[in-house]
């Protein structure tokens, strides 16, 4: 009998770190809600112009895969190293920006990466 896998989506990764600029990519974490089978990976999405356009391209991704989206979705952006101050400005920038697009959703938003999911 084939298990039912029930995937959901956990968290979207964003790859920007300092001094980079569009397009960029992030990757959708899924998860797999199974006592049969657990499973974590990814999807990369690339071609992102900006934040909205990166959740948007996720969300779309999501209905079209039909999967769940976890309680506790994340939206993430790693703890980058900047090389001086404006760049270290511009991720504090970025996250602000990623964390009113995750309150809008309702999701949660972090710093740091989610285990086991990447």
């Amino acid at each position: 009998m084939k298990p039912n896998l029930n995937v959901s989506a956990r968290s979207i990764l964003f790859l920007m770190p300092a001094g980079s600029a569009a397009p960029f990519q992030v990757r959708l974490g899924l998860q797999t809600n199974s006592e049969d089978v657990k499973a974590n990976g990814d999807f990369t999405i690339t071609d992102c112009n900006d934040v909205t356009d990166a959740v948007n391209k996720t969300m779309a991704l999501i209905e079209d895969l039909n999967i769940s989206i976890a309680d506790d979705f994340t939206l993430v952006l790693p703890m980058f190293t900047a090389a001086n101050s404006e760049q270290e400005a511009e991720l504090i920038n970025t996250a602000w920006i990623i964390k009113e697009e995750a309150d809008k959703g309702g999701w949660e938003f972090s710093r740091l990466i989610p285990s086991p999911i990447f």
